[in-house]
């Protein structure tokens, strides 16, 4: 059973402990997670301002309230809560337009996060020779997000510890899901994801001469090709090109699985499944809560090794 525990603009706190539906999201390509709930209330409801989401003593959403909906009618009250994970204020705050020379994750989280409540990060403290250019209206989640890029060739994430991490790396977690768990499955073969060839420019007024292959589509007889100029820019190297035609093959293969209970688990985490002996990663976890009980869809890909 899902709990909530919701703080007023005053810091009371209050438990909602029988939800009449609930949602949670989490997806790859969403910096924060989603929450949507609602609950039968009686009498006023104060404004409320953050709220913690617990499946037994594990924690698994905390966030800020984005909206609140008050609706009666003649059967009662019933408050609807919308909110996003604690990455929503980096993605709600501007950045100061700036340059920096030599820029390192250090001196970032000094200026730029840990005002805003984050206090660590996990990755490299090395000071990077170049530029990192903070144009006017980047939010500060576009600035991690460009430091990644262009000095680490990764994208970052914010873990629900609270911590940033710039590592590229998924999480060590693995979820496995036995066969009486499974409510549906559904497995689809994207062949229009697929590239067959990257050509690539190396130096600057060279030639797009170097090719790049995806064993994958040559395969399967798919002509699909692209050019990537990595001359002169950090974040458009030849690894940057060779991870495109990995994400590529890593899309063909989607499965999207429902199954019994709140299994809200990070994207990047394993997924196995009873009698499948492939290994999948979690790309988005959808946990759903009615009166007719708690589910989980999640869709994934199937792990590159």
């Amino acid at each position: 059973m899902l709990t909530f525990k919701v703080w007023d603009v005053h810091n009371k706190t209050v438990w909602f402990r029988h939800p009449l539906s609930v949602s949670l999201i989490t997806e790859e390509s969403a910096p924060a997670d989603g929450l949507k709930a609602s609950f039968a209330v009686s009498g006023d409801v104060p404004a409320l301002r953050f709220v913690e989401v617990f499946s037994g003593q594990e924690r698994l959403f905390c966030g800020a309230v984005d909206e609140q909906t008050v609706l009666q009618n003649k059967n009662g009250t019933v408050l609807m809560l919308a909110a996003r994970s604690r990455a929503a204020v980096l993605l709600d705050n501007e950045a100061r337009p700036q340059t920096y020379i030599k820029p390192s994750m250090n001196v970032l989280m000094q200026r730029h996060f840990r005002p805003l409540g984050f206090h660590s990060f996990c990755g490299t403290e090395d000071t990077f020779i170049g530029h990192l250019t903070i144009e006017k209206g980047m939010s500060e989640w576009a600035v991690l997000n460009r430091f990644c890029e262009t000095f680490l060739q990764t994208s970052p994430r914010l873990r629900r510890d609270g911590v940033i991490d710039i590592t590229g790396e998924d999480p060590e977690e693995t979820v496995f899901l036995s066969e009486d768990r499974i409510l549906s499955f559904r497995r689809t073969f994207r062949y229009s994801s697929l590239i067959s060839e990257i050509l690539a420019r190396t130096y600057v007024g060279g030639a797009y001469s170097m090719p790049l292959y995806s064993n994958k589509a040559q395969e399967m007889g798919i002509k699909r090709k692209r050019y990537a100029d990595t001359a002169g820019s950090r974040n458009r190297s030849v690894l940057s090109a060779e991870k495109c035609l990995q994400k590529a093959d890593a899309a063909f293969e989607q499965i999207i699985v429902e199954c019994s209970g709140c299994l809200f688990c990070e994207t990047g985490t394993t997924l196995i499944l009873s009698g499948d002996r492939r290994r999948y990663r979690v790309k988005e976890a959808v946990c759903m809560y009615d009166l007719s009980g708690e589910k989980t869809k999640i869709t994934a890909e199937v792990k590159q090794e």
